[in-house]
């Protein structure tokens, strides 16, 4: 029971970054470096509120294809 209300906010998280993926048309960040990711946070999220520009950011950052720690996120 435990380990299900702690899988819970994962899978929230998970789909959150999706949507959030989906409306600022990110690119695919397996396939890209987090300095990569960084550049193009500054070049099309301008406009972006600031709240929503940090969880995508914590999103891509996280499945960055150069991440030490990609293995340990959720759903990989």
């Amino acid at each position: 029971m435990k380990k299900l209300i702690l899988l819970i906010p994962l899978f929230i998280f998970a789909g959150e970054c999706e949507d959030l993926m989906k409306k600022y048309h990110a690119p695919d960040p397996s396939v890209k470096t987090m300095k990569q990711l960084k550049r193009w946070e500054r070049r099309k999220l301008k406009s972006a509120p600031a709240d929503e520009k940090k969880k995508l950011m914590e999103c891509l950052i996280s499945r960055a294809a150069d991440n030490p720690n990609k293995a340990t996120v959720a759903g990989e």
